[in-house]
This record gives structure tokens, C-alpha cells and sequence, in this order.
């Protein structure tokens, strides 16, 4: 180990694991965006239905079906998605490391009870910053979290090292209220 090595141990609460499932749902899995075109299609048809309501029998309610069906089941789509991220996030109460990271100058390591992982810099798929998390996507699918809602010194260490490792294109920062990259 050297001295730029960092270690933190992830305690993850219900609202870091709530921003990142959401995170991670719109903007890097970007599953809206088939509810979006179901809605969309539904919507323009239903559109269809009611501009014939005048000369054909029943156009108005094929109409509110068709509309009830586009928006209702993208709306139980992510109410369930919501629901689910409720009953996993009252699990977590971010008293106890759900794993340990350390980053050092070849890459990331992750240790959880007796598994550990290891992934070189040129192996990390991206990472995110959100206000309460730094997300390490060690694969497109796959991310370990950093708390960071406390934006410790040990977080802005780890976040300069991931700056000095990665591509420009393989960071981002997603914090509100004008934070930048840097800091």
C-alpha cells in the first residue's frame, strides 16, 4: 500500500440507496424510455379515437381506455419501481459497512465479509457523482457505492484520485447547487 491509498467503508442508508436506484434507473439504465414510447404510442391513438368520436360509435371511450392504458401502466411501472426501492431502502439504516472500498493508484478494491473484488482503472466503466454517493461502475450494470453526503476529506482524496486515473469521458459529476468536479 501506498500512501495514496483510500479506504472507506460504505455505510449505506436508505436515502444514499434511494438516489442512486433512481440514478441509475432514468439516467444510466435509461428505462424511461420504453414507458415513454408505450405512453406516447397510447396517447397519439387515443388522440386518433377522439377526433372520431363525432362520426363513430364509441370512439370517445375506445378513446379514455386507450388513454387510461398508455398513462396508467407506465405509472404502475414506476410506482411499483418506487415501491420496491422503498422496501429494500427500509433495510438499510447505514449503521453497518456494506462493503469496504480502497482505491490506490492500480484500481479499486472491494472487500464484503470473507469476497473480494479487484478492478484496474483501465477496467472501470464510469463514475458518477451524486450528491449523496459516488458511484463506481466497475462494469455498466454493476456499481459500488461511496457515501459521500458528508463530502469528507476521504472523499474529496478519493475523488481526485479517481480525476487523476480516468478519462474525462468516464466521469461525471451530477451534484446540484453549482459543486464542479474539482471539489
Amino acid at each position: 500500500m501506498s500512501n495514496r491509498d483510500i479506504t472507506i467503508q460504505s455505510f449505506i442508508d436508505a436515502r444514499v440507496f434511494s438516489e442512486f436506484a433512481w440514478f441509475d434507473l432514468l439516467r444510466v439504465q435509461k428505462r424511461w424510455r420504453r414507458p415513454a414510447l408505450f405512453a406516447a404510442f397510447f396517447v397519439a391513438i387515443a388522440a386518433i379515437a377522439f377526433s372520431r368520436s363525432g362520426s363513430v360509435d364509441h370512439a370517445a371511450l375506445l378513446g379514455g381506455v386507450l388513454l387510461a392504458v398508455g398513462v396508467g401502466l407506465p405509472a404502475v411501472y414506476f410506482f411499483a419501481f418506487h415501491q420496491s426501492v422503498r422496501k429494500q431502502s427500509a433495510k438499510l439504516t447505514g449503521k453497518e459497512a456494506a462493503y469496504t472500498v480502497t482505491l490506490d493508484e492500480q484500481g479499486v478494491s472491494i472487500i464484503k465479509g470473507k469476497q473480494n473484488a479487484n478492478c484496474s482503472w483501465n477496467d472501470v466503466h464510469a463514475v458518477h457523482r451524486l450528491n449523496r454517493c459516488i458511484c463506481i461502475y466497475v462494469e455498466a450494470r454493476h456499481a459500488f457505492l461511496l457515501p459521500s453526503a458528508d463530502n469528507s476529506e476521504a472523499i474529496r482524496a478519493a475523488w481526485e484520485l479517481m480525476t487523476a486515473h480516468l478519462a474525462s469521458n468516464q466521469l461525471f459529476d451530477h451534484r446540484q447547487k453549482g459543486q464542479n468536479q474539482n471539489g
